[in-house]
């Protein structure tokens, strides 16, 4: 079976253009009929073509991608579609494994769910991405269409050029670990009213993990690896970028859980790392202490790191540079589409 037809990528892009464009003309618009698109079988089949062209690891049914070409495609799609149409549909529990962070000690979690259950989230994925695409901050670039790690970077270079060369860089704390599920679904309602769509989101958001034969289940974090999960994240961090859009001091480069704050002088600079402390406490997260810190951008200063490379002042034809990849440069950028050899930043 084709991973989706022409038609089928039509079909589904068209929907996705009235969704943007129904979102946009009305940022106070709630969605009602969703759920009912979710399990259109051109959905589904686009859905499907992105898993398998991620491939991915088997979930804990240890069923991978070429199990299900062996099953049929569109016999699985046709259960997936029944099961959500009946509201049979139950997530399974995601496995849980641990890989190391590059270039540190340290390994970070992933999540891996099973291959239908990642076909439903990018299903789900389709459908709500445009919604809430419409009304996305451009200081938010991670994990969003159209937008890259280069479209950052050069962010970087237009404030300092208009003489921002005081920085805060940081990140959030196991981010996609600790976002709280009450708050975050607050966050989908705003645009989202369909009962339906809503308990399929909290249903995956409570699915758990397996780790050595025990499921656990939270209610905090949304986890990398889910197919859907970057998307959340951004939905959640949508109120910092908004908070910052009205009462923010600097300029705010966010890629999903890293930031950078672009700013004139130090002391904006420290009211920008206050203001990050009490935005994030006030969502139920926190900022990493050992990623946290302040740097001033001069000729033969020190540099910071942001999307896997240094970048440092450098008088010449641009006034911030970024030199050679950090010391975790090399998974790190790949992960996030930064730039594969050293450019200009």
């Amino acid at each position: 079976m084709p991973l989706a037809s022409a038609a089928a990528q039509d079909k589904t892009r068209e929907l996705q253009r009235t969704l943007y464009r129904a979102a946009k003309a009305d940022p106070r618009r709630r969605f009602h009929a969703l759920h009912d698109k979710v399990l259109r079988r051109d959905v589904l089949e686009r859905a499907w073509g992105q898993v398998r062209r991620n491939r991915g690891a088997a979930g804990i049914d240890r069923q991978t991608i070429e199990h299900v070409e062996r099953y049929g495609v569109s016999r699985m799609l046709g259960e997936l579609e029944a099961d959500l149409a009946d509201g049979g549909y139950r997530p399974l529990a995601a496995r849980r494994v641990f890989i190391p962070k590059p270039g540190r000690d340290e390994l970070r979690p992933l999540s891996i769910p099973a291959v239908g259950d990642r076909i439903v989230q990018a299903a789900v994925k389709i459908v709500i991405e445009p919604i809430f695409e419409a009304a996305f901050d451009p200081c938010s670039f991670g994990f969003r269409p159209r937008r890259s790690a280069h479209d950052a970077l050069q962010v970087l270079i237009d404030e300092c050029w208009r003489g921002k060369r005081w920085v805060v860089e940081t990140d959030i704390a196991s981010c996609f670990e600790e976002i709280p599920h009450d708050r975050l679904m607050a966050a989908i309602e705003e645009r989202i009213v369909d009962r339906k769509l809503l308990r399929l989101l909290r249903a995956m958001l409570r699915a758990g993990v397996m780790q050595e034969g025990a499921i656990t289940r939270s209610d905090t974090g949304t986890p990398q690896g889910g197919v859907i999960s970057p998307l959340l994240a951004n939905v959640y961090l949508d109120r910092l970028d908004r908070a910052w859009r009205t009462h923010g001091r600097g300029t705010l480069v966010r890629y999903a859980d890293d930031l950078v704050v672009m700013c004139h002088s130090e002391d904006d600079a420290r009211d920008a790392l206050d203001a990050l402390r009490v935005v994030l406490a006030a969502l139920g997260l926190r900022l990493k202490p050992a990623k946290t810190r302040i740097v001033h951008l001069r000729e033969g200063g020190e540099g910071f790191d942001f999307l896997g490379f240094e970048h440092r002042y450098v008088r010449g034809r641009t006034p911030v540079r970024g030199t050679s990849p950090s010391s975790r440069a090399g998974l790190r950028a790949r992960r996030r589409s930064a730039p594969a050899t050293a450019s200009e930043t």
